[in-house]
């Protein structure tokens, strides 16, 4: 087992059979299911022998570029090393990695939607077995929410990417000279904070005023903000 991965463990008796069946019937996979979460009793159990789980968001990187997977289910917050689903949605995305991706959650909060599909997912649920054999569904009858055509056009490896996943990725590099080591973490804090308040896309320029709040000193800050946006 993987550094990272987690033990697979059933979950407890479900009040509806049903889902267990429609899990093996209407699910026969061909591929594995990937779930990045802490807590493996999210999977249900006609998902077990299937699914493979790590709680890391690098160790889900690594196996999306190695394997081919049906769908990716991801605990939105709260996973190892301080990641989160929102950042491995925007990797997936800068990666040109297109599985349909599914930020879990146990409260549906308002807004929250737009800030999944604002960093790449292709949809946001309730973390429950029902919400993932629904959500694999669709995925099987080729019925996925609006935010995977977007998913797809930025996924494509020959188009650039936008301006503001750029200026993200030179901050993660820029701010170690800044803020050392921990630098790639406060990017994803001040985007996963902005995208709850810009779910139709984060300016630029607002998300370099938030990342060089970071910057200690007024020189230094003013350093980071030229050559970042040089």
């Amino acid at each position: 087992m993987d550094r990272h991965e987690v033990e697979t463990h059933l979950v407890g008796d479900f009040d509806d059979i049903s889902l267990h069946e429609l899990a093996n019937r209407e699910f026969p996979m061909s591929t594995a299911v990937l779930f990045v979460t802490t807590d493996a009793r999210v999977v249900p159990p006609g998902l077990v022998k299937v699914a493979k789980i790590t709680d890391s968001v690098e160790d889900a990187l690594r196996m999306c570029a190695s394997a081919s997977f049906g769908a990716v289910f991801c605990d939105a917050a709260s996973l190892a090393n301080g990641g989160s689903g929102f950042r491995l949605g925007r990797q997936m995305r800068r990666n040109g990695i297109a599985t349909p991706l599914f930020l879990m959650t146990n409260s549906l909060l308002s807004g929250m939607e737009g800030m999944a599909v604002a960093s790449g997912a292709t949809g946001f649920i309730s973390r429950t077995a029902a919400a993932i054999l629904d959500a694999l569904k669709s995925v099987a009858m080729g019925v996925v929410p609006s935010a995977e055509p977007a998913l797809k056009a930025v996924a494509r490896i020959d188009q650039p990417l936008p301006e503001i996943d750029v200026v993200i990725e030179g901050a993660r590099i820029l701010l170690r000279k800044y803020a050392g080591p921990v630098a790639s973490m406060m990017v994803d804090d001040v985007l996963d904070e902005l995208y709850s308040k810009h779910p139709d896309g984060v300016p630029v320029g607002v998300f370099a005023e938030a990342v060089a709040a970071h910057v200690n000193s007024g020189k230094a800050r003013s350093d980071f903000l030229r050559e970042l946006l040089a």
